[in-house]
């Protein structure tokens, strides 16, 4: 195969290999991309040998819905013969068990596909940057964070990192979750750790969504069914449990910073209750008083005396 076909050959600190025919992948690419300047690769078969020739980036992203031993073998080659290379691999639910733990000890971090556009441009920048996400800063917007689960230590634990991030944060019960509130004028991020077993979950999730502000979704398992699932019923993001703190924060930041403030749901009008106007009457006409039987025209009255 000629790479030089397929290579973008302008210098750049990130490569990324896969199948550039699957959109879901072209979508991870796009998303570093938004980072950084990306050398792409389109790859659909075996590993090349030398994808990068005698100039590789300092991170590689690959892509793989099966990873042999020959793979892997490869990819501790690039490892042991490169000065410092970060090897992030993104696996597909096709990839089996010992395939992800055969790799694991030769790459820097393993990542869902169905997550990876999601956490891998975070992750990428607070690497260039050397940026922690955890830590609070006076930069972020106005906003309260609701967190909910069926779990209430992890409720606790995941509002704990949204309060340390700098956002004022309080755990709600799970059994909110799509149901009517008071209006509030307040700007609300709800975290949700979403109960993917129960079928009503997009609908609570869409009404919560429309009624409250932007939704974090966070699954116990995340494919592409379930995240384009929660995306269409108007989750901003989607995690997979347990997920790294700083991929969390990073997506409420996103969320708020990307959310115009008109976008966010505005609490209704609402009126105190006053008397109807009286009902206007001609001078000099009786008032007509509409007056019920206490009997069905269709029976007699009693005759009961």
């Amino acid at each position: 195969m000629d790479l030089s076909q397929l290579r973008d050959v302008s210098p750049c600190p990130v490569g990324f290999i896969g199948d550039l025919a699957d959109p879901w992948v072209v979508a991870i690419a796009e998303g570093l991309a938004s980072v950084c300047p990306v050398e792409r690769i389109s790859c659909n078969g075996p590993l090349p040998d030398r994808p990068f020739g005698q100039d590789p980036p300092s991170a590689l992203v690959i892509h793989r819905h099966r990873l042999s031993a020959a793979d892997a073998a490869l990819l501790s080659e690039w490892r042991e013969s490169t000065n410092g290379l970060h090897l992030t691999l993104v696996v597909s639910p096709f990839t089996r068990y010992e395939e992800v733990e055969r790799a694991s000890t030769v790459v820097d971090a393993i990542v869902s596909e169905a997550i990876a556009a999601e956490v891998l441009p975070g992750r990428l920048k607070r690497r260039l940057d050397g940026d922690r996400r955890l830590a609070a800063t006076s930069a972020r917007p106005a906003c309260r964070v609701e967190v909910a689960s069926g779990d209430p230590e992890l409720a606790r634990m995941l509002a704990e990192v949204c309060t340390r991030a700098g956002y004022p944060t309080r755990t709600i019960d799970d059994r909110q979750i799509g149901e009517q509130r008071p209006a509030s004028t307040d700007r609300v991020l709800t975290v949700w750790d979403v109960p993917v077993l129960e079928s009503g979950w997009p609908r609570r999730l869409r009404a919560r969504a429309i009624q409250i502000g932007p939704m974090i979704a966070l699954t116990g398992f995340a494919d592409r069914e379930t995240v384009t699932r929660a995306r269409e019923a108007g989750a901003f993001a989607c995690l997979e449990l347990p997920c790294e703190l700083e991929d969390l924060v990073d997506a409420i930041d996103r969320a708020v910073l990307w959310t115009p403030v008109s976008a966010w749901p505005i609490a209704a009008r609402a009126e105190s209750a006053h008397r109807l106007p009286m009902t206007h009457r001609k001078p000099g006409r009786r008032r007509e008083v509409a007056v019920v039987s206490r009997w069905s025209d269709a029976n007699p009255p009693s005759t009961i005396s």
